[in-house]
């Protein structure tokens, strides 16, 4: 079976997070889109449909799937920012309906090789919001991402449904010397590590806790949570219900509901709230985020240069890929920062930072370009990795369109 995984004209609502990677990396329960769209389809033949300017970035992370190919075949094309239910995949697999929407917008297509090529010839699906009018279409319940706040929206629920992947695993980690509540909704792959007096709570949604993951001592788990690979919690942590800690992460103090992509470093004291942090992020000691207005009122996100209203209540921060907070910084409720921003004040930065802000007491400047590059080159270096060429093109178009 061909698949096609498509962004689509609505991709830069995702910012920050889009700056910087495609909408089906997104992150909500425990994986990534494009990863429980792989486990739901294992042998699906892939292609990835995105925005030229990320092309050979996704081409180098991505190998072994072809990137905005030239000979399209006859295949089903699925939306990447979509939180796919098993039901709804093997209904579009088994169907012959053409077109299947949600929220008024097509979120999978099965296409025939000439159809297909109309489409991408036509645009494609970053820049057409139609197909065919004559096509048969159907409405289908997975849900649409089409702002990161409907992920940190549904993230509790997302952690609950994916445990499906893990219930049926022989969870080997000895739970004897740990204060463990509801353990049959809670699944330690046999390498993770749990130290003593730590409490994992599934009263309320299930655990879920990856390889070589260390917890440390005194921490608090409370579900539904998902820690990611090699990640590490260190002691007296509190993760509160509707956390995901993406792999490679080193994480401390307190969350509730927030989302972590990977690679990103909170390890010192601070409260993050119904928040969305990217990779490679840094966080100093003390960095807090305000999840609730003292009024109680809808939280308001500028987006795209636009202020929308959530009409939420409660909702933290967004901050992009590679972005940095300095001691003891503060950020107001509904918080937009983007790439690759250095911030060091004492006062609330202003709710909307363009990626390559250095935000500095009140005064904003550029990043210098030679000054981010070379931390950058450090970081990677530190973790015995380096920044790409494919990578470091990526960011710099970014930095010189803004």
């Amino acid at each position: 079976m061909k698949l096609y995984i498509f962004e689509d004209f609505a991709i830069n609502n995702l910012v920050p997070i889009t700056y910087t990677r495609p909408g089906f990396e997104i992150r909500c329960g425990t994986f990534t889109c494009i990863e429980r769209l792989i486990r739901n389809l294992p042998k699906a033949r892939i292609s990835l449909i995105v925005r030229e300017s990320i092309a050979e970035f996704v081409r180098e992370k991505y190998p072994e799937f072809d990137v905005n190919p030239r000979n399209i075949e006859d295949g089903i094309w699925m939306l990447g920012n979509v939180l796919w239910l098993k039901k709804d995949i093997d209904y579009i697999v088994k169907s012959n309906t053409q077109v299947f929407k949600n929220e008024n917008k097509i979120i999978a297509a099965n296409l025939n090789a000439k159809e297909g090529i109309d489409w991408i010839n036509k645009g494609g699906p970053l820049k057409n919001r139609t197909l065919n009018k004559d096509f048969s279409t159907k409405k289908l319940s997975s849900r649409v991402i089409n702002y990161l706040w409907d992920v940190v929206l549904h993230n509790p629920s997302q952690i609950s449904e994916d445990y499906f992947f893990f219930k049926n695993e022989e969870n080997k980690n000895d739970f004897e010397k740990k204060n463990v509540i509801a353990p049959e909704r809670i699944y330690a792959d046999p390498l993770s590590h749990i130290n003593s007096n730590v409490i994992l709570d599934a009263t309320n949604g299930e655990i879920i806790i990856e390889k070589h993951a260390i917890i440390k001592s005194f921490s608090y788990i409370e579900g539904p949570a998902f820690i990611g690979e090699n990640t590490l919690i260190l002691p007296y942590s509190y993760l509160r219900q509707g956390t995901s800690i993406g792999p490679f992460c080193n994480i401390s103090g307190e969350l509730s509901q927030t989302i972590i992509q990977s690679w990103t470093n909170k390890s010192h004291y601070g409260y993050l709230g119904h928040s969305y942090i990217g990779e490679w992020v840094n966080l100093g000691a003390g960095t807090t985020s305000s999840n609730l207005k003292n009024n109680y009122s809808d939280i308001r996100i500028i987006i795209n240069g636009s202020i929308i209203n959530t009409k939420i209540k409660k909702l933290g921060c967004f901050i992009g890929d590679y972005s940095k907070t300095s001691i003891g910084t503060c950020l107001n409720t509904g918080t937009v920062i983007g790439p690759s921003c250095n911030i060091v004040t004492k006062i609330l930065p202003p709710k909307f930072l363009p990626p390559f802000t250095w935000f500095i007491n009140d005064k904003s400047s550029k990043y210098e370009w030679d000054s981010f590059i070379n931390s950058m080159e450090i970081i990677r270096k530190r973790k015995g990795m380096i920044l790409s060429n494919h990578e470091e093109a990526m960011i710099k178009n970014i930095y010189f369109d803004f």
